[in-house]
């Protein structure tokens, strides 16, 4: 027995072409901001745990050659914490449809306060004695992913300066030059010449680490847009074929109408005339533009649907019970001309759906569960209450389908063999309907079949809250 499942797809409307050439889109800019507050609170918990360590430990800390840290610590932590809830208020007002501008404005607030408080910690642990002045670069290769290669570099700058300020304020004694090394005189104090020449050298190494990054993640952007607009180009190319096929299909459904038409009068009134040579040739005739009209209405009826994926549709209450009465209500020739019976059992639930795309899929599944039975078989539609959604079971015990065809049933026009030869005037649109209203809907579909047995299709709506 083999299994396959439809299920809901995420948002994949995609941003299409970026917005403009100032960055990422804006969809993709709020992610980042919404993580970036997300890794500010593990340096909160880091400066906490420093603090704690200072007041907790401090005969430890001394023993391991530092200075046991114990007020700077906790007020970088406030005030980081602060930031952070505000810049978390900030984003609540935020939305894939807001502004680019807020969303980047956003982030440079983020980026600004935490170069203003990594400044205070470089000056804090050692401006020079110690490698966390390269913390810095963390927010440059930000900046180069979020911005520009302009606004990464103003972004570059504004530490570079922010560094040496600090640096420069040491090595002139303006402010003290503490260090969080107790065996040690601090660097800018003892050799200020050389505690600038490094700071200099550190920073000529942050703008090369800039130059690289900025360069590459441009380079990955520019990809990137081409890549949009290569793939914006062929969905309009796309678009364009599926409305000449759409409009040859509609051109192609009335003369098949007529075809239809004359046999019927044929068959009425001249049939008894004909020699049995010609009334076969008619016969074929007639099923051959049966199976093409049928082929032409779902080839309309899919388009129709596939210009409803963009649109925002608009779901309500449906009684379930209703729109499945019908469905087997207009099957009801269909199953006879194959002894098929169908069995019903639902319960009297409402569903959240769109009524007419409801019937497309139930009509497809059960048509399908008709077609795909054995002569004398038996189709069953059963409806059970699953917490907040209905279940819906489409099961027949017909032909079944090969393990090694299910991945492919969904797409469009593809048979297996076996189902070509055991239904001639199938399609091959039916399933490929089903899915799209799936997608539409927001649906879940699951197949479960075992060749030879039968196939159960698992269809999973949610219950319309009352008084929605």
């Amino acid at each position: 027995m083999s299994t396959v499942e439809l299920k809901p797809s995420a948002d994949d409307s995609g941003s299409g072409l970026p917005e403009d050439q100032r960055g990422l889109g804006n969809a993709v800019l709020l992610l980042n901001a919404r993580w970036f507050t997300g890794i500010r609170w593990i340096v909160v918990a880091a400066f906490v745990a420093v603090g704690m360590a200072g007041h907790l430990s401090p005969d430890i800390t001394q023993q391991l050659g530092f200075v046991p840290p114990r007020t700077w610590p906790w007020i970088l932590a406030g005030i980081l914490c602060a930031a952070n809830l505000v810049f978390l208020l900030m984003l609540r007002h935020l939305n894939p449809d807001s502004p680019v501008r807020a969303t980047e404005t956003n982030l440079w607030l983020q980026i600004a306060v935490d170069l203003v408080i990594l400044s205070v910690l470089v000056h804090k642990v050692g401006s020079v004695d110690t490698f966390v002045a390269f913390a810095y670069l963390f927010h440059i290769a930000l900046a180069c992913i979020f911005f520009t290669r302009r606004h990464s570099f103003i972004v570059t700058l504004l530490a570079s300066s922010l560094y040496m300020a600090c640096v420069c304020l040491e090595s002139s004694r303006v402010i003290s030059s503490p260090s969080i090394l107790l065996s040690s005189t601090p660097f800018t104090q003892s050799h200020p010449i050389q505690a600038m020449a490094f700071a200099a050298s550190a920073v000529a190494v942050w703008f090369v680490v800039w130059y690289l990054v900025a360069t590459l993640s441009g380079a990955v952007r520019t990809r990137d847009q081409q890549l949009a607009e290569a793939n914006a180009r062929l969905m309009k190319v796309d678009e364009e074929i599926n409305r000449q096929v759409l409009r040859t299909a509609h051109d192609l459904k009335a003369p098949f109408s007529g075809i239809q038409s004359s046999i019927h009068v044929l068959r009425w009134k001249h049939w008894e005339d004909l020699e049995d040579p010609i009334r076969k040739v008619i016969e074929s005739i007639q099923v051959r533009s049966q199976t093409l009209s049928e082929r032409i209405s779902d080839i309309l009826l899919l388009g129709d649907l596939r210009s409803r994926t963009n649109e925002r549709i608009v779901l309500s209450p449906v009684s379930l019970e209703l729109v499945i009465n019908a469905v087997v209500a207009d099957l009801k020739d269909k199953a006879e001309s194959r002894n098929v019976s169908i069995g019903v059992s639902l319960e009297p639930d409402s569903v959240l759906g769109e009524q007419k795309q409801l019937a497309i899929l139930f009509s497809n599944l059960i048509a399908n569960a008709v077609l795909y039975s054995h002569e004398g078989g038996e189709v069953n539609v059963v409806a059970e209450r699953d917490g907040d959604s209905m279940v819906v079971s489409v099961i027949d015990h017909g032909i079944g389908i090969k393990p090694e065809a299910m991945e492919r049933i969904f797409e469009e026009y593809y048979r297996t063999g076996e189902a070509a030869r055991f239904n001639k005037l199938s399609t091959g649109l039916g399933l490929s309907i089903v899915k799209r209203v799936a997608g539409n809907l927001g649906i879940t579909v699951r197949v479960t079949s075992e060749h030879g047995e039968g196939t159960r299709f698992d269809v999973t709506v949610p219950v319309a809250v009352e008084g929605v």
